[in-house]
């Protein structure tokens, strides 16, 4: 079997010639660090950025109190007042629209609900979602998806969300075109001649959809083992699974430039889940150039294979501790492991993505 991860799509939906003027939808999570985030992808597609508006004008205020029982009745637990602004702010632009045009949502399942409706009467621009969420929770918290079937093209970040959409939309307009990374930034840092040290720092990052019981676990009983220590960055909420080991540094809130030092100076990025799409510290890790210990998902699969990483059975702790000693206690073919991640996430920088993107968009006017 080919366990290669499944970027068909970047090179299938490629055309140079494609230059849509999109209208992009964005909004920012909170979570993610500057560099980070598949709001990056707006810096690279070009066309009209429309953010998701911190305090909405007067006018959208008074939209917003008039359409409420809309806003509260969506059947989506991350749709608000802020996401319905957004939407009529990309209502302004479709009715302005002087030739066809997409609105690409970035973070579908959060920002976009109601903007189909225009095309009762305008039917010339495209609606393009993007979706990053697990099929099981989004079902969870997507509850009414009949405005599904006016999304025109749908990406999805990982091959295991497809069917979910293909049911609603057809196989024909769900796409796979990877999440990005900025390689630029994320690097491997230039390695300073030095003193060799015995010690080797895993580094672990984020709490979405983290198995961070397991992680603690393992850590515990790698305690035993010398030279081994742990960089957490998570939550606050997670901080009493590691008291008492003294091999784990726990941090929260790092900086930016905190969070880039820690992916150069680590030695191996552990990172157990337990459910994944596509996941911004598995690609930032990949782009500085880090082996990967994580956990075997498809979702996983779609962007490594066994040469940049071990993959362990979800929740196997024993697993994990093995994988950790195994490629720690082999020089060589960590360092293997390492170029092979970095030529990875090359693939995946977002110039590449968004050229596949641009790809989407043509497909996506081409069936208007």
């Amino acid at each position: 079997m080919n366990n290669k991860p499944r970027t068909h799509e970047l090179r299938a939906l490629e055309d140079p010639l494609v230059a849509p003027d999109p209208v992009v939808v964005t909004m920012r999570m909170q979570h993610h660090a500057g560099p980070s985030g598949y709001d990056r992808l707006a810096d690279y597609v070009g066309g009209t950025r429309i953010a998701l508006p911190e305090r909405p004008s007067l006018s959208e205020r008074v939209l917003m109190r008039a359409f409420r029982p809309w806003i509260r009745a969506n059947g989506s637990q991350w749709y608000h007042g802020p996401q319905f602004a957004g939407e009529l702010r990309a209502a302004r632009c479709w009715v302005g629209a002087r030739k066809p045009r997409v609105f690409h949502f970035l973070y579908g399942e959060n920002s976009y609900r109601y903007l189909g409706h225009l095309k009762r009467w305008s039917s010339g621009n495209a609606i393009v979602c993007t979706y990053h969420t697990p099929a099981a929770r989004f079902r969870e918290v997507v509850r009414e998806r009949a405005h599904l079937a006016r999304v025109d093209a749908c990406i999805v970040v990982s091959n295991v969300q497809r069917e979910v959409f293909a049911d609603v939309l057809g196989a024909d307009r769900v796409h796979f075109v990877p999440h990005g990374v900025d390689t630029d930034y994320f690097k491997p840092a230039e390695r300073i001649p030095g003193q060799p040290s015995d010690d080797r720092q895993c580094l672990f990052v984020g709490s979405h959809l983290r198995d961070v019981a397991s992680l603690a676990r393992a850590a515990r009983e790698l305690a035993l083992t010398p030279g081994v220590r742990f960089v957490v960055v998570t939550s606050e909420r997670h901080r009493a699974l590691f008291e008492g080991l003294a091999n784990v540094e726990f941090r929260t809130r790092v900086s930016d430039s905190e969070l880039l030092s820690l992916y150069q100076q680590s030695d191996l990025f552990v990172m157990p889940l337990i459910d994944c799409t596509a996941n911004n510290g598995l690609l930032e890790a990949m782009a500085c150039g880090l082996p990967l210990v994580t956990t075997d998902l498809p979702g996983v699969r779609d962007y490594v294979d066994e040469e940049g990483a071990v993959l362990v059975p979800m929740q196997d702790v024993d697993g994990l501790v093995q994988a950790v000693q195994s490629v720690l206690g082999d020089e060589l073919r960590r360092r293997r492991m390492a170029r092979a991640c970095r030529v990875r996430a090359e693939a995946l920088r977002w110039e590449n993505v968004a050229q596949a993107v641009r790809g989407v968009y043509a497909q996506a006017l081409g069936q208007r």
